[in-house]
């Protein structure tokens, strides 16, 4: 009986010491993802966006190109009296290089001081860049860290009215207080609402402005891959992948060309992101997507048949601080 006992105390015992162990090792598996805006925090991105789109109408092909690297900075003001903190959102400089059929090449540096587009058909394209290369608004976060107002929106909209009118249909929506605020929840939405956990993929519905009242909207599934080392930092890494895809007209669009039916598929899908979960924000994210599939459009009351082949490749950096 002494043995049996003796057994059964070691057996418990090393029970207890394999629950201990599993339990640590799961804590340590589960951590806590999310944004910062500790005040006077500042940080500056470097952003490369690329497009390649083969349009086919008709079984006629028509292939544009498009690269832009745009340098952004993020400050967080004081909390005010409220408990209100201001977010700073600031283009610092834009590059566009636009490749169109033809053989009609475009670019644009606001670097340059006279920056504008020689082509007189495409000029209109300059006053859209600038105009973005212009960019600034307030982002009003509250204590919980929830979107409560834009401050800005109106002053982009005023220039945005003085554009040329093919210009202000292209862009006037984006430039909204409803607009950006979405895009900004959006872009601080990747995170888990919960412990991030290995093995445990959460969901995030994006929508993207594609200009001329049209929208991608993407379905990702995300998931938490760990940590690495970059330099002296260890980040957080989490994978995305596209799921679904779905494409949209606004009826009111002033498009010469509408689409009346599209079946888009996720050809292929990666996304990295490393984050720094001590100070709260993204240091590196990268992301590549195609999407094929057929659609139909209607010019002149007649339905054209078409297809799309489309990918998109998007790099973000955060920059050193300034010395």
């Amino acid at each position: 009986m002494k043995i049996r006992r003796a057994g059964i105390s070691v057996v418990a015992a090393v029970g207890v010491a394999c629950l201990v162990l599993s339990w640590s090792e799961t804590a340590q598996a589960q951590v806590k993802l999310q944004y910062k805006y500790p005040e006077g925090k500042k940080l500056s991105y470097k952003r490369l966006d690329k497009t390649h789109q083969v349009l086919t109408i008709m079984g006629m092909e028509i292939e544009t190109e498009d690269a832009k690297t745009v340098v952004t900075s993020t400050t967080v003001g004081k909390r005010r009296g409220d408990s209100n903190v201001p977010v700073e959102e600031k283009v610092e400089s834009l590059h566009a290089e636009l490749s169109l059929p033809g053989g009609i090449n475009v670019t644009f540096d606001s670097k340059e001081p006279n920056a504008k587009i020689d082509n007189p058909t495409l000029a209109f394209l300059g006053d859209i860049y600038k105009l973005a290369s212009e960019t600034v608004f307030t982002v009003v976060l509250d204590d919980q860290n929830k979107v409560k107002a834009i401050e800005g929106a109106e002053k982009l909209l005023e220039k945005v009215d003085k554009l040329d009118p093919q210009a202000r249909e292209l862009v006037r929506g984006r430039f909204e207080s409803d607009k950006i605020k979405r895009e900004f929840e959006q872009e601080h939405q990747n995170l888990p609402d919960v412990l991030a956990r290995t093995g445990e993929p959460w969901e995030r519905t994006e929508t993207h402005d594609v200009g001329g009242g049209q929208t991608l909207s993407f379905r990702k599934k995300y998931e938490y891959l760990g940590t690495e080392k970059k330099g002296t930092k260890t980040l957080d890494k989490i994978s995305g992948k596209v799921i679904e895809v779905k494409y949209s007209q606004d009826p009111d669009s002033k498009s010469p060309l509408k689409v009346v039916k599209s079946d888009l598929k996720v050809d292929s899908s990666d996304e990295t992101i490393l984050f720094d979960r001590e100070e709260g924000c993204v240091v590196d994210a990268k992301s590549k997507i195609r999407i094929k599939g057929d659609m139909t459009f209607s010019a002149g009351g007649m339905d054209l048949p078409g297809a799309l082949d489309l990918t998109i490749e998007a790099k973000t950096e955060l920059q050193p601080a300034a010395k």
